[in-house]
């Protein structure tokens, strides 16, 4: 009898801990999900320079001058954002300024030239911003606009893009003005103010 009742006893026992590991396995990889979401791991969320970055409707209340007739035209180019998404710039410069800044992982200038770029398209309603990085770059523009964070789309072009905007190395930001005519280029970057002065120049009062 008292052996039979050690048996019953551990096997009950057996049921009873069972209960308990189930419980503590779920908290354990309920604890692991929260720690991966909160290091930014893979959780869903949405890649900078992605898809979600791309400029909206433009509002109701803005409206931009068209180039002048005599400004050469800009060379369209499609390509795949960051996070595989095609983008064509004519589809941008449709009816608003764009700022393309050609850059690239390993530039040591092209974040700062960047970033500054993306301040002032920040303080202008309605202007886009596209980064374009070389072919080779794929890999390390997922990187580099992670770190950057701007909230604006990158794109990956490939050498044509380059060749077409007489880009030979990065940094370099190029003034595109609605309907697609380059207002002006600029090697090796801009300064804010030179940058914000053109773009002032864009926008028409309704």
């Amino acid at each position: 009898m008292e052996r039979s009742t050690a048996i019953l006893h551990g096997s009950m026992s057996e049921h009873l801990r069972r209960p308990r590991r189930a419980c503590a396995l779920l908290l354990a990889l309920a604890v692991l999900l929260v720690a991966a979401g909160c290091a930014g791991g893979d959780s869903g969320g949405e890649a900078q320079g992605g898809a979600s970055d791309l400029p909206g409707p433009l509002p109701g209340d803005v409206a931009f001058r068209d180039a002048p007739e005599d400004a050469a035209p800009a060379p369209d180019f499609s390509a795949n954002l960051v996070d595989g998404t095609p983008v064509t710039a004519s589809d941008l410069w449709d009816d608003r300024p764009v700022v393309l800044v050609f850059t690239a992982s390993w530039c040591d200038r092209c974040a700062d030239v960047h970033r500054r770029a993306a301040e002032v398209v920040e303080e202008h309603e309605g202007v886009a911003l596209l980064g374009v990085v070389p072919g080779d770059d794929a890999e390390g523009a997922r990187e580099y606009a992670q770190e950057l964070g701007l909230g604006y789309p990158i794109a990956v072009g490939d050498e044509r893009v380059w060749l077409d905007y007489a880009v030979r190395e990065p940094p370099a930001v190029v003034l595109v003005a609605p309907p697609g005519k380059v207002l002006r280029g600029w090697p090796g970057g801009v300064e804010p103010p030179v940058l914000a002065e053109r773009l002032d120049e864009l926008f028409q009062k309704r």
